[in-house]
C-alpha cells in the first residue's frame, strides 16, 4: 500500500495522486489539512519494532501495511484553525505531537519514504550540500557565507560579477550584487548572506527518480529563471553528467531530488542545489516531461516488492 501525506492544493501532490489512480495503485491519502481531526498511535522498540495507527474521523488506518510513503511538507500553523492560536494551546500541541510521531514512524519504518527528514532536511543547510556536490565531481562557483559585512566586501571586489541568494531552505529571488547593493551592503552583519560569483551559461534541472534522470533545458530572460518568462525542453545529459547526479542523489540519502546545473559555454557543468523535495509539476508543465508518471510507476513498482 502507498501512502501520501500533504494537500491538495499542493500541485505535485494532486499531479503524483493522479498518476498512482491511473495506474491502478494501491493508495491512500492522508490529508495534512485534518490534523486537527486526526489522531495517531505509535510505539516502537528495538525487539518488536514499529507499531503505528492514524485515525481520521475516527476510521482507523493501520500503518502496517504502507510499503512506500511520499511527503510533501506543510506548516499547519498557516490554516486558519491554528493562525491565531498560541503555540502552547492544546490544539496546536497535538498536531506538532501528530506531526513529530507520523515522521518518526517514517523515519524508523521499512518503508520507501520519499523522502525521509534526515535527508531531506540537508536543503536547510547550502554549504553542507556544496561540500556533497563537489564530492559527487560536480563544479561549485567560488562562494562565501558571512555575516561580515568586510569579507563579503573584499569578495565583490575579488568577484565584481558575484548573485547574492538564501543561505537556508527559504526561497529567495537569485540576484546579481549591483551598485545599489553595495550600499547597503552593511546590512549583511545582520544577515548571514551566500555570495556566489556569476557562472554564465545554460540552466538545466534535473529529477532523479530512484536513479532514472529526467533533465530539462531551460531559457529565460532572467537569471532566476522562476521569476521571468521561460521556455523548457526535454534534454539528455552527457552520460557522466547524469552519473553524477546519481551519485549526489544517493550520497544525500534520496528517492527523489531536484537538481539545478549550469552548463557554461566552454562546456563545464556547475550544479549549485540540490531540491529535496522537488516541486517538479512547474517543469512537468512547460516541458511536458512526464515526471509524474515516473514517480508514480517507481511508487507502483516498489509497493509491489
Amino acid at each position: 500500500m502507498i501512502l501520501l501525506w500533504g494537500t491538495m492544493d499542493d500541485s505535485p501532490m494532486a499531479a503524483t495522486r493522479d498518476a498512482l489512480a491511473r495506474g491502478g495503485a494501491d493508495f491512500f491519502f492522508l490529508d495534512h489539512r485534518a490534523i486537527a481531526a486526526s489522531e495517531i498511535d505509535y510505539a516502537f522498540s528495538p525487539q518488536t519494532g514499529g507499531r503505528c495507527v492514524v485515525r481520521m474521523a475516527n476510521e482507523p488506518i493501520d500503518m502496517a501495511g504502507v510499503k512506500v510513503a511520499y511527503v510533501r511538507g506543510s506548516d499547519f500553523r498557516d490554516y486558519d484553525e491554528f493562525r491565531e492560536l498560541p503555540t502552547d494551546s492544546p490544539q496546536v500541541m497535538q498536531a506538532g505531537w501528530f506531526e513529530a510521531q507520523l515522521r518518526a514512524w517514517l523515519d524508523a519504518s521499512d518503508a520507501v519514504v520519499i523522502n525521509r527528514s534526515g535527508p531531506s532536511a540537508t536543503n536547510y543547510s547550502k554549504p553542507y550540500q556544496m561540500k556533497l556536490i563537489r564530492q559527487a565531481g560536480f563544479l561549485v562557483p567560488e562562494a562565501l557565507i558571512s555575516n561580515d559585512a568586510a569579507a563579503a566586501t573584499r569578495f565583490l571586489s575579488e568577484n565584481p560579477d558575484s548573485i547574492y541568494k538564501s543561505l537556508s531552505a527559504v526561497r529567495s529571488i537569485v540576484r546579481k550584487v549591483g551598485d545599489s547593493h553595495r550600499s547597503f551592503i552593511d546590512d549583511v552583519n545582520w544577515c548571514p548572506t551566500l555570495f556566489q560569483k556569476l557562472i554564465p551559461g545554460t540552466n538545466y534541472r534535473a529529477h532523479v527518480i530512484n536513479g532514472e534522470v529526467l533533465a530539462v533545458r531551460i531559457e529565460s530572460d532572467q537569471l532566476d529563471y522562476r521569476y521571468g518568462k521561460s521556455s523548457m525542453t526535454v534534454a539528455e545529459l552527457p552520460l557522466e553528467v547524469a552519473e553524477k547526479c546519481r551519485r549526489l542523489t544517493a550520497m544525500l540519502g534520496l528517492y527523489f531530488s531536484g537538481i539545478d546545473l549550469m552548463r557554461t559555454p566552454q562546456g563545464d557543468w556547475y550544479c549549485f542545489e540540490v531540491n529535496t523535495s522537488p516541486a517538479f509539476t512547474y517543469f512537468e508543465s512547460l516541458s511536458g516531461q512526464r515526471i509524474s508518471i515516473a514517480l508514480a510507476d517507481f511508487m507502483i513498482d516498489a509497493d509491489s516488492r
